[in-house]
């Protein structure tokens, strides 16, 4: 064998985890200080689907957004 086939490679848009490397949850909104995830969204993202892990992804770019606006 001389390394994978097409069907077992990884997709190639594939979602990295938002995870900054922050790890602080707010007590007050129970999100993650640094990617904006939930308690919920963190705990869950091994076992979601692409579709999910690319839905939390826009998800946390849209929290970021709100509060890039907020604190305009």
């Amino acid at each position: 064998m001389n390394g994978p086939t097409s069907s077992t490679q990884l997709p190639t848009d594939l979602p990295a985890t938002p995870c900054i490397g922050v790890c602080t949850i707010n007590p007050d909104t129970k999100m993650c200080i640094g990617c904006l995830r939930t308690v919920k969204e963190i705990g869950a993202w091994r076992t979601m689907t692409l579709n999910q892990k690319r839905d939390v992804v826009a998800a946390c770019k849209a929290r970021a957004e709100e509060a890039q606006t907020n604190a305009s």
